[in-house]
């Protein structure tokens, strides 16, 4: 079978609203393999937590996810365009024993930034949170929980968690995020309703990794076993796709945007220089020529 790269949108009983994420190779394109178990964990949860969040962005809209640290993980910065296009990059400082470090010492005074642009003629978003506890997710639970007027909930599964790593029989990296939609009517219905969310919550908390991950089963089958005896509507799904923004013509922008003392200094007395994007590690060779 073809291995889904989706976020599927849902809502059940006309309370609650969420997304779906599971992701093969949009995933694994994106996090280095030299990288051991405990950092892609992480960097595969950002990827999850960017899609869940962004995934409908609409017009020129861009959302991104930034993550500074002073620890071994310097940064965490993954983003998703209207086109649903994903990329992403972390920069992690060369330590002996990375694979046995906490997370405390992966991600250390760190800050969670979330991002949205939605193109030239709106207003950009920013939010802000401090990066706490043992996992982003609890980070990203933080911010949702103290800064919106709803509540929110995020699950999330990656390969590198499992204790039988089988990238051929799993998917990669996958969230369910539920949301609690504001009650309108009267108290009754809104007590039914965070009644309906915790036990919600509790039926999400029996998945594991193994489970959501399998190929074998569907995103669809998957929402129909944690929440078929409510009302659930499913949406049209989002496929998700690795194409870069990146191109010569926006090389040569930025190489024309700075001073010729800069590029002096960059070519010095070489012939060309090579350029590679952060995130599909195309290269591309200039000469000085080239940017005149």
């Amino acid at each position: 079978m073809d291995l889904e790269n989706l976020v599927i949108p849902f809502q059940i009983n006309n309370k609650i609203k969420g997304t779906i994420v599971r992701l093969s190779s949009v995933a694994s394109q994106i996090i280095n393999d030299t990288h051991p178990k405990n950092i892609k964990s992480i960097f595969a949860d950002s990827i999850s937590i960017s899609a869940s969040i962004g995934s409908r962005m609409k017009n020129d809209g861009v959302f991104s996810l930034q993550a500074h640290s002073e620890g071994v993980i310097k940064t965490i910065f993954v983003d998703l365009n209207n086109n649903s296009s994903v990329r992403g990059y972390m920069s992690v400082s060369n330590v002996e024993n990375i694979e046995n470090l906490p997370f405390e010492k992966l991600i250390t005074n760190g800050t969670l930034a979330l991002n949205i642009k939605e193109g030239k003629f709106s207003k950009n978003y920013q939010g802000l949170v401090e990066i706490k506890g043992n996992s982003i997710k609890e980070a990203i639970d933080t911010y949702f929980n103290s800064s919106e007027q709803v509540k929110s909930f995020f699950k999330l599964f990656n390969i590198f968690n499992l204790k039988k790593y089988e990238p051929n029989s799993n998917y990669i990296a996958g969230a369910i995020k539920l949301e609690l939609m504001p009650e309108i009517n009267n108290f009754n219905n809104l007590e039914k309703s965070n009644e309906d969310w915790k036990t919600m919550l509790m039926f999400l908390e029996t998945m594991d990794s193994e489970e959501f991950l399998n190929i074998k089963k569907t995103s669809k089958q998957i929402l129909l076993s944690l929440f078929g005896q409510y009302e659930i509507k499913i949406f049209d799904e989002i496929n998700l796709n690795n194409n870069c923004q990146c191109s010569n013509e926006r090389v040569l922008n930025t190489f024309k945007s700075m001073d010729q003392k800069e590029i002096a200094f960059l070519f010095n007395d070489k012939k060309s220089i090579e350029v590679v994007c952060e995130f599909c590690k195309t290269k591309r060779v200039f000469s000085e020529q080239d940017l005149k």
